[in-house]
C-alpha cells in the first residue's frame, strides 16, 4: 500500500514539533533546516507520529506505509538521530526526537559525510540565535522547569556545606551509571563549521544509561568505560568548564562539559538573565571580601556574567555576585587562587523532577501543552478537539494562578502520574 502523502510535510512537521514541551517556533530557516535533515517521506512519517512511543504496526496503519518498508525507513531515521527506538517484548517502538535534546545534538555529535554539515551548522546557528525576537531562546526558557540543570563543581563547595546529594554530584552520577559514551560536543562542532574553532577538546559530550546505549547502538557516540568517563569529567573541571546535566534525579542521560565561547545553552542563559528564567543548582557563589584582592579571575571564569568588579578610585578592590543571575556551577570558586570565592547552599532548594516522565509532564503543564501528552495523535480530529478543550481549561487565568504555586503544581503532577500510571505507551519501561 502506498503511504498517505501530505501536501506540505515540512510545515506539518513544524506543527508536530511545536507540540513538544520545548517546541519549535516556525521560521523559514527552521523549514530549510528540516529539509536538510529529513527526506520528504521521512518528514511525512514524522509529522504523523504521536507524542508518545508508537509501535511499527500502529504507525503503519496510520501512515499507510507497508510495515516492512516503514520499519526500514524508521531504522534509517534512528541511525540519523531523528527518532529514538527501543525493543520491548519483541516489538519495536519509536519516538520522534524533539529539536533539543534531540536531533539538533545528534546530528552534530559525529562527522556526517553524507550531509552538508557546514550548511546544517550555519542554519542551526541562525535558527537558535538569529530568529526574530530570540524566539527559540525564549522557547527554551519558557517555563520554570528546564531540560538542563547546572552541576556544582564539588571542589568549590564551602566547608560549611555538609550534605550534597548524589544526584547533585557529577562524579557520583557518572560512577553510578550503567553505561557511558562520549561524542563530539554539538556546540563546538557547530562553531567549528561556522569558522570559530574552540580551544577546548571536541570529544567531551558524555551520555549515560539508556541515552548512552541508544547513541552507541546507533553509532552517534563511542562506548567508553566508567573510568574513562570519570577522567573526562575531571579534565573538564581542570579546564574550568561548566557541567550541565539532565534535569532529573534518576536515570540521568547526559552531562555536557560546556565552554562559554561555544555553548548554545550558556548563550541562552546570558540572553535570558534579565528575565529570571534561569535554572540553577542548589548552590550559590559567595565572596569572602577579606580574602578578595580584585584579581578578576572569577569574573573571567563566569560563563553567565554573574560576577562584576568592585572599584574604588578606578582600581579593582573586589567583586560582587548577582545572585539572581548565578547558576551555581562553581567554576568561579575553582579558579580563585586566594580562596575568596566558595559555593554555599541557596536559601531555598530548587525542585528537580525525580524522573524524565515527571519532568516531561511538569514542563508540558507549565507550557500549556499537557493536552498533547494525553491526546497524543497529531492527525486525529477527535484528539484535536480534546486537545483544544483541555488547553482552554489549562490556560484559564484561575487554573494558571493555581498551577503557579509550586507545591500545588508538584502535588498535581504526582497525582496525575499515579492516577494515569503515565509511561508513554510503555507502562513498565522507565524512560
Amino acid at each position: 500500500m502506498g503511504h498517505i502523502t501530505l501536501k506540505n510535510p515540512y510545515g506539518a512537521l513544524v506543527t508536530r514539533l511545536q507540540g513538544n514541551p520545548v517546541g519549535a517556533p516556525d521560521t523559514p530557516v527552521l523549514r530549510e533546516l528540516l529539509s536538510l535533515l529529513f527526506s520528504r517521506q521521512e518528514a511525512e512519517v514524522a509529522a504523523q507520529m504521536p507524542y508518545a512511543f508508537v509501535s511499527t504496526g500502529k504507525l503503519a496503519r496510520k501512515t499507510g506505509v507497508e510495515r516492512r518498508e516503514l520499519e526500514d525507513l524508521l531504522d534509517d531515521m534512528a541511525e540519523k538521530g531523528l527518532v529514538f527506538d527501543l525493543t520491548h517484548n519483541g516489538r519495536s517502538w519509536w519516538y520522534l526526537n524533539p529539536l533539543v535534546i534531540g536531533f539538533f545534538e545528534f546530528t552534530m555529535m559525529r562527522v556526517r559525510p553524507e550531509i552538508d554539515q557546514k550548511l546544517v551548522a550555519r542554519k542551526m546557528h541562525e535558527y537558535a540565535f538569529e530568529s526574530p525576537g530570540d524566539a527559540f531562546v525564549k522557547e527554551l526558557g519558557a517555563g520554570d522547569t528546564q531540560l538542563f540543570r547546572p552541576l556544582v563543581h564539588e571542589d568549590g563547595l564551602d566547608e560549611a556545606v555538609v550534605e550534597v546529594l548524589d544526584w547533585e554530584r557529577a562524579s557520583a552520577i557518572v560512577r553510578d551509571a550503567k553505561a557511558w559514551t562520549v561524542g563530539l560536543c554539538h556546540c563546538r562542532h557547530v562553531a567549528e563549521h561556522n569558522g570559530k574553532p574552540c580551544k577546548y577538546p571536541m570529544e567531551m559530550c558524555l551520555s549515560l544509561n539508556r541515552g548512552a546505549e541508544y547513541l552507541a547502538r546507533r553509532h552517534m557516540a563511542k562506548a567508553i568505560s566508567r573510568d574513562e568517563a570519570l577522567s573526562i569529567l575531571a579534565e573538564a573541571r581542570r579546564l574550568g568548564l561548566v557541567q550541565l546535566g539532565d534535569n532529573v534525579q534518576r536515570g540521568i542521560t547526559f552531562i555536557c562539559n560546556c565552554c562559554s565561547c561555544c555553548c548554545g545553552l550558556l548563550e541562552g542563559y546570558r540572553r535570558l538573565k534579565d528575565t529570571g528564567k534561569l535554572h540553577t543548582s542548589n548552590y550559590l557563589a559567595r565572596v569572602k571580601p577579606e580574602q578578595c584582592n580584585g584579581c578578576r579571575a572569577c569574573v573571567k571564569a563566569c560563563a553567565v556574567q554573574a560576577i562584576a568588579t568592585v572599584e574604588e578610585e578606578g582600581k579593582a578592590t573586589g567583586v560582587k555576585v548577582d545572585e539572581g543571575v548565578c547558576i551555581g556551577c562553581g567554576v568561579c570558586a575553582t579558579r580563585c587562587k586566594h580562596h575568596a570565592m566558595s559555593m554555599v547552599s541557596r536559601p531555598f532548594r530548587v525542585h528537580t523532577p525525580e524522573t524524565t516522565v515527571e519532568r516531561v509532564v511538569t514542563m508540558a503543564l507549565e507550557r500549556g501543552k499537557l493536552q498533547n501528552l494525553l491526546f497524543d495523535d497529531p492527525t486525529s480530529i477527535t484528539h484535536s478537539a480534546l486537545r483544544l478543550f483541555l488547553k482552554a481549561i489549562l490556560t484559564m487565568p484561575p487554573t494558571r494562578r493555581l498551577m503557579a504555586a509550586g507545591q500545588l503544581k508538584s502535588r498535581f503532577v504526582h497525582s496525575f502520574l499515579k492516577l494515569a500510571d503515565f509511561k508513554p505507551n510503555l507502562p513498565r519501561i522507565e524512560l
